[in-house]
Protein backbone atom coordinates (compact mmCIF):
# COMPACT_ATOMS: atom_id res chain seq x y z
CA UNK A 1 0.00 0.00 0.00
CA UNK A 2 1.52 3.53 -1.13
CA UNK A 3 0.24 5.30 1.99
CA UNK A 4 2.42 3.10 4.21
CA UNK A 5 5.06 3.11 2.13
CA UNK A 6 4.75 7.21 2.55
CA UNK A 7 4.06 6.42 6.46
CA UNK A 8 7.42 4.88 6.66
CA UNK A 9 9.30 7.08 4.60
CA UNK A 10 8.27 10.15 6.62
CA UNK A 11 9.31 8.26 9.64
CA UNK A 12 12.64 7.97 8.69
CA UNK A 13 12.24 11.87 7.82
CA UNK A 14 11.71 12.64 10.87
CA UNK A 15 13.95 10.41 12.60
CA UNK A 16 16.78 12.12 10.53
CA UNK A 17 15.73 15.59 11.77
CA UNK A 18 15.75 14.78 15.18
CA UNK A 19 19.27 13.15 14.85
CA UNK A 20 20.65 16.32 12.96
CA UNK A 21 19.07 18.54 16.31
CA UNK A 22 20.29 16.26 18.55
CA UNK A 23 23.62 15.79 16.74
CA UNK A 24 23.17 12.19 16.89
CA UNK A 25 25.13 9.23 15.41
CA UNK A 26 26.21 10.39 11.70
CA UNK A 27 25.81 7.08 10.08
CA UNK A 28 22.55 6.28 11.56
CA UNK A 29 21.33 9.75 9.82
CA UNK A 30 22.38 8.67 6.53
CA UNK A 31 20.83 5.06 7.18
CA UNK A 32 17.65 7.06 7.60
CA UNK A 33 18.65 9.34 4.73
CA UNK A 34 18.94 6.05 3.02
CA UNK A 35 16.37 4.23 3.83
CA UNK A 36 13.92 7.21 3.14
CA UNK A 37 15.09 7.68 -0.39
CA UNK A 38 14.70 3.89 -0.85
CA UNK A 39 11.13 3.56 0.56
CA UNK A 40 9.91 6.76 -1.97
CA UNK A 41 11.68 5.09 -5.20
CA UNK A 42 9.78 2.36 -4.29
CA UNK A 43 6.50 4.11 -3.96
CA UNK A 44 7.27 5.80 -7.35
CA UNK A 45 7.91 2.06 -8.57
CA UNK A 46 4.82 0.92 -7.14
CA UNK A 47 2.96 3.88 -8.26
CA UNK A 48 3.54 3.38 -12.26
CA UNK A 49 2.23 -0.44 -11.82
CA UNK A 50 5.42 -1.98 -11.69
CA UNK A 51 6.71 -3.93 -8.96
CA UNK A 52 10.13 -3.97 -7.62
CA UNK A 53 12.47 -6.62 -6.10
CA UNK A 54 13.21 -6.63 -2.42
CA UNK A 55 16.51 -5.00 -2.59
CA UNK A 56 18.33 -2.38 -0.61
CA UNK A 57 20.31 -0.78 -3.67
CA UNK A 58 19.59 2.65 -4.64
CA UNK A 59 21.09 2.65 -7.60
CA UNK A 60 19.50 -0.10 -8.57
CA UNK A 61 15.92 1.31 -7.68
CA UNK A 62 16.95 4.23 -9.54
CA UNK A 63 17.74 2.79 -12.76
CA UNK A 64 13.84 1.46 -12.80
CA UNK A 65 12.39 4.86 -11.98
CA UNK A 66 14.27 6.78 -14.24
CA UNK A 67 12.77 5.16 -17.64
CA UNK A 68 9.55 6.55 -16.60
CA UNK A 69 10.73 9.84 -14.51
CA UNK A 70 13.16 11.59 -16.31
CA UNK A 71 13.23 14.32 -13.50
CA UNK A 72 15.56 11.60 -11.66
CA UNK A 73 17.89 12.87 -13.60
CA UNK A 74 18.21 16.14 -11.54
CA UNK A 75 19.29 14.10 -8.58
CA UNK A 76 21.25 10.94 -10.19
CA UNK A 77 24.32 11.86 -9.01
CA UNK A 78 22.85 12.63 -5.46
CA UNK A 79 21.16 9.11 -4.97
CA UNK A 80 24.36 7.31 -6.30
CA UNK A 81 26.36 8.99 -4.20
CA UNK A 82 24.35 8.01 -0.82
CA UNK A 83 24.28 4.65 -2.62
CA UNK A 84 28.14 4.39 -1.64
CA UNK A 85 27.42 4.05 1.92
CA UNK A 86 25.25 1.31 1.67
CA UNK A 87 28.46 -1.15 3.02
CA UNK A 88 29.28 1.42 5.62
CA UNK A 89 26.13 1.68 7.17
CA UNK A 90 25.68 -2.25 7.51
CA UNK A 91 29.26 -3.71 8.44
CA UNK A 92 31.37 -2.68 10.67
CA UNK A 93 34.11 -1.69 8.39
CA UNK A 94 34.72 1.32 5.54
CA UNK A 95 36.08 3.82 8.30
CA UNK A 96 34.04 6.46 10.37
CA UNK A 97 31.48 9.08 9.34
CA UNK A 98 31.40 12.67 10.87
CA UNK A 99 28.90 14.60 11.48
CA UNK A 100 30.04 17.22 9.07
CA UNK A 101 29.83 14.13 6.22
CA UNK A 102 26.13 13.64 7.66
CA UNK A 103 24.82 17.08 7.41
CA UNK A 104 26.40 17.33 3.99
CA UNK A 105 24.65 14.13 2.73
CA UNK A 106 21.16 15.79 4.75
CA UNK A 107 21.28 18.82 2.91
CA UNK A 108 21.72 17.24 -0.66
CA UNK A 109 18.60 14.76 0.44
CA UNK A 110 16.86 18.08 0.97
CA UNK A 111 16.58 18.41 -3.00
CA UNK A 112 16.53 14.50 -3.29
CA UNK A 113 13.14 14.77 -1.02
CA UNK A 114 11.73 17.67 -2.75
CA UNK A 115 11.97 16.13 -6.22
CA UNK A 116 10.89 12.32 -4.86
CA UNK A 117 7.96 14.37 -2.74
CA UNK A 118 6.70 16.05 -6.04
CA UNK A 119 7.11 12.98 -7.81
CA UNK A 120 4.35 10.90 -5.62
CA UNK A 121 2.50 14.08 -5.29
CA UNK A 122 3.46 13.90 -1.60
CA UNK A 123 3.20 17.23 0.89
CA UNK A 124 6.13 18.13 3.03
CA UNK A 125 5.51 18.52 6.32
CA UNK A 126 9.04 19.09 7.24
Amino acid sequence: DLTEWIKLANHDIETVQILIDQKGPPEIIIYHIHQATEKLLKVLILKSGDQFEKIHFLDKLLNVCIIKYSELEQIKDDILELNLYLPKLRYPFGGDISFEEAKNIYNKFAHIKKILFNLNDIESTT
